[in-house]
């Protein structure tokens, strides 16, 4: 399956901003095997990417997906409006990775375990703890990408 993927001219049928290519190579960097389909991965991890709230504005209504924005800068640069950043490429590479290992971040939260005993092995988790994965990669990849601040933000222009 090819996909199509979002070049930075908005288009109305993007389904991906990084190629099948661009993940086996930033897998390939950091040293992880990707197991499963490399096109199913990228399209699981486009709903959790598509999902959060970015910072700025699509560019039109007729694009398909959320980038490519204006009013975005990271690091306090503008981006372009025609710019799909490194960052989001690799915010859904780690998406794809971790759906491939089996902790998909948008996966159903089950209730936390006290204590499972199996004859002889017997596992218990402490009361607070998590009873997901959490994936600092991702996080910080969103936090350049994101509000981050769970409210309303606002712009303030001089004029």
């Amino acid at each position: 399956m090819t996909l199509i993927v979002e070049d930075g001219t908005g288009k109305a049928d993007a389904q991906t901003y990084l190629s099948e290519a661009g993940l086996a190579a930033y897998a390939l960097a950091r040293g992880v095997s990707i197991t499963g389909n490399a096109s199913v991965l990228l399209l699981g991890s486009m709903t959790y990417v598509e999902s959060l709230d970015y910072r700025g504005h699509k560019n039109t209504k007729l694009q398909a997906l959320q980038h490519p924005r204006y009013g975005l800068s990271i690091d306090g640069f503008e981006i372009l409006t025609t710019e799909i950043v490194q960052v989001l490429k690799d915010l859904q590479a780690e998406v794809a990775i971790a759906i491939d290992s089996g902790n998909d971040p948008l996966e159903t939260i089950q209730r936390a375990v006290k204590k499972t005993k199996v004859g002889p092995i017997e596992k218990e988790y402490t009361d607070n703890a998590a009873p997901f994965v959490v994936n600092l990669r991702i996080k910080a990849l969103e936090r350049k990408l994101t509000s981050g601040m769970g409210g309303s933000t606002f712009t303030v222009s001089r004029g």
